[in-house]
């Protein structure tokens, strides 16, 4: 599904890519723009950093408070079942606190939810769960900031590791192919070999002439909301909408095929039962995979990749109803899906197809 995500300032990509350039030019204004691109990525990143470490403390702080609620609660309670209870005035406080502070709690669960169960009251219980549940759901939030920070410190240490080098007065040929090759490492960690899917509805803007605008409006949303359920059962990583079209992001080529299949078959029963518009819904899909560089807080519309690229000519060169992909995306799952080789070569890659006649 598309996100829409900040990203952690600079990327390494970029970095790598000015680093690059200033070592095979040995300009000055390279070198000085580089430097000035790590120092803002590191700024940036020790903001986040000291955000994402803000918010951990403080949700630790609160979970710790009310486990330490249900804890002293847990104590009134047992306290309170002492029939000699009233011969010890500072234990009896402890009792007389818990209630007062408890009763607009219970008073208001009473109300709102029934706790009466065969003749128990169970309020004090389910309060006491719901506490519990509280913290416990705070200590998850507390350790997905933890897990940032590691995150954000390891991108900051490679900015660092960058701009010291690029912060000298001048960096000869062999430095700057020593930071080049740093960051180019810290980009190496960030590629996943993914798979693309392009799919595109067929003359979009034809079918709308003569249509009321409401009608086709709601079709087509209809038509999204149905292609985002089958993406979201497939795994889709991410995705970005055109108007009419969408590109998505994948684990595997046969994520991406499962996908596109689901969608054309579906167009079946959508053209049949819920669509109002005269014409039906009738698309192209085109499917690559390969190395990319990406992370979890890059939006699919901010990537850009020949591997992507390929993905959309696929599409675009592909048959109605019908599904493109690349051989090599294809090759390894061959025996479980029906394609046949088209004869046809689309950006210097062989291509397979899938026909609905032939499902």
């Amino acid at each position: 599904m598309a996100e829409s995500r900040r990203k952690d300032g600079p990327d390494l990509a970029a970095l790598a890519a000015t680093t690059e350039a200033a070592w095979k030019s040995k300009n000055l204004r390279a070198q000085l723009k580089a430097a000035a691109s790590a120092k803002r990525g590191r700024a940036a990143l020790t903001g986040k950093i000291a955000v994402a470490g803000g918010m951990r403390m403080l949700l630790r702080a609160v979970k710790n408070i009310l486990l330490a609620v249900i804890v002293a609660a847990f104590a009134a309670s047992v306290l309170s079942r002492f029939k000699d209870i009233k011969n010890y005035p500072e234990f009896l406080r402890v009792v007389e606190i818990d209630r007062q502070l408890e009763a607009p709690a219970l008073s208001a669960l009473r109300q709102n939810i029934p706790t009466n169960y065969e003749g128990t009251d169970i309020a004090r219980f389910v309060l006491l769960g719901a506490l519990f549940v509280a913290a416990m759901l705070l200590r998850g939030f507390a350790f997905k900031f933890a897990s940032d920070v590691v995150i954000l410190r390891r991108k900051r240490d490679a900015l660092i590791k960058a701009s010291s080098a690029l912060d000298k007065d001048k960096l000869d040929r062999g430095k700057l192919l020593e930071v080049y090759a740093e960051v180019r490492k810290s980009l190496d960690e960030h590629k996943q070999n993914l798979a693309f899917l392009s799919i595109d509805i067929v003359d979009s803007t034809g079918m709308k002439v003569g249509e009321d605008k409401s009608i086709a409006e709601n079709d087509f949303r209809q038509y999204k909301r149905m292609v985002e359920g089958i993406l979201k059962a497939n795994q889709a990583m991410k995705s970005t909408w055109t108007p009419d079209g969408v590109m998505i992001c994948f684990p595997s080529a046969a994520n991406a095929v499962k996908a596109a299949q689901s969608v054309i078959l579906g167009l079946d029963d959508f053209n049949r039962t819920i669509k109002v518009m005269r014409r039906d819904f009738k698309i192209r899909a085109g499917i690559n995979s390969g190395e990319v560089f990406c992370d979890k807080d890059t939006p699919m519309e901010e990537m850009t990749d020949r591997v992507i690229d390929i993905a959309g000519h696929m599409q675009k060169h592909g048959l109605v109803d019908g599904i493109a992909i690349s051989e090599h995306a294809i090759q390894p799952f061959l025996g479980k899906f029906s394609f046949r080789d088209s004869g046809r070569i689309v950006d210097g890659c062989s291509v397979y197809e899938w026909k609905k006649d032939s499902a």
